[in-house]
C-alpha cells in the first residue's frame, strides 16, 4: 500500500469517526455539549465597539424559539428513550388499556382460529 492510500485511508477514517460522533449526538440529545477549553472564536460580522440592542418584540420572539425548542427537545427525548415513563402533574388525566386488562378475553392468531374452525367442522360431519 503506497503512502498515498494510506492517507486517503486516514481521511476516510477521520470522516468516518466524525459521522460516527454526529450519529450519537443526533440519537441522543439529552447528552450535554462537550466544549474544548483552547477553542474559541471571533465573530467579525458583529461590532465589537457596540452592543447591539434588542426590540421587545425580537425578544418576545426569542423567548417564544427557545422555549419551542425546549418542547422539541423534550419530545425528541420521549421518542429516542420511550422505555422512560410518562410523567403528568394533572390529576384529572388518565387511561386505559383495554387490550392488556386482565378481564379481557385472549385473542386468538390465525392459525388458532383455523384449527378451531377445522375442529368444528369435523365435530359437525360426526353428527
Amino acid at each position: 500500500i503506497s503512502e498515498d492510500e494510506l492517507d486517503q485511508m486516514d481521511e476516510i477514517f477521520k470522516d468516518i469517526r466524525a459521522l460516527q460522533i454526529a450519529a450519537s449526538d443526533y440519537l441522543h440529545p439529552e447528552r450535554p455539549l462537550l466544549v474544548d477549553a483552547y477553542v474559541c472564536a471571533r465573530n467579525y460580522f458583529s461590532r465589537p465597539s457596540e452592543p447591539e440592542y434588542e426590540t421587545f418584540g425580537a425578544a418576545e420572539e426569542r423567548a417564544r424559539i427557545v422555549a419551542e425548542a425546549r418542547a422539541l427537545k423534550h419530545q425528541a427525548e420521549i421518542f429516542a428513550h420511550p422505555e422512560k415513563p410518562i410523567e403528568t402533574t394533572d390529576a384529572t388525566m388518565f387511561g386505559r388499556n383495554y387490550f392488556a386488562r386482565s378481564s379481557a378475553s385472549e385473542q386468538e392468531n390465525v392459525d388458532e382460529c383455523e384449527e378451531r374452525a377445522r375442529i368444528l367442522a369435523e365435530c359437525a360431519g360426526l353428527k
